[in-house]
């Protein structure tokens, strides 16, 4: 069923607009529930809804990569350079060494769509899930978009996003920089000490249960 979200999402964000990307994850949620409650949830077909999704993502990856504007990265080459060096040494950096202590199972194929998403679109970090999960084998996709229904609202082109420039235009820099890093504290340190513990034995009980390895079983989660 939470192919529903991922497919219609995806149909969305290929037209490069989060607005309606939040959309179709809300409608998606509200079609489960509504076919749940009704019966009739067997009358959706995962196989189906998965080729959809498919289909939705390799039009979202082409449509995104014929969207770059080289001649803007040329005139800006020099901040782009400094931007594009910090922003991948900051992101490699919590990947590797965040995602396998707060997330259990498949911690490398469900962390790398959010690498991905922080290293620039939404449609990066689909294109990296793709590469490591072509055949959509772990809750990945699944994951991220249940995700997508709590950051879209806000980020990634939504109510924060909307009113960065406004905010800094009017109070400067340094109080929305501020408050970022606040959230930015809060979200890590509640990783690590809430929902660490949690995963941490989920994985022990999947290893323990004898189920096959992932990427999260050779991590050093220590």
């Amino acid at each position: 069923m939470g192919s529903t979200i991922t497919a219609t999402s995806y149909q969305c964000m290929s037209n490069h607009r989060p607005r309606c990307s939040a959309s179709a994850l809300l409608g998606g949620v509200i079609v489960q529930v509504v076919a749940t409650k009704l019966g009739v949830a067997h009358v959706i077909d995962p196989q189906i809804m998965l080729r959809i999704q498919g289909w939705a993502l390799d039009f979202l990856i082409v449509a995104a990569i014929g969207t770059l504007s080289l001649q803007a990265i040329g005139e800006n080459i020099g901040a782009f350079t400094i931007l594009a060096v910090a922003g991948i040494l900051v992101n490699v950096g919590i990947f590797l060494w965040l995602a396998p202590r707060i997330i259990g199972r498949y911690w490398f194929e469900r962390g790398i769509g959010d690498f991905g998403q922080s290293m620039g679109v939404t449609a990066t970090g689909l294109i990296l899930m793709r590469i490591v999960d072509p055949d959509a084998q772990s809750p990945a996709f699944e994951a991220f978009g249940y995700k997508q229904l709590v950051f879209e609202p806000f980020f990634g082109g939504g109510l924060v996003t909307a009113m960065a420039v406004p905010i800094i235009f009017l109070t400067g820099v340094w109080p929305l920089f501020i408050t970022m890093l606040v959230v930015f504290l809060v979200a890590v340190l509640s990783g690590l000490l809430y929902f660490r513990p949690r995963e941490m034995k989920e994985r022990a009980e999947w290893k323990k249960a004898g189920k096959p390895e992932d990427e999260s079983d050779t991590a050093t989660a220590s």
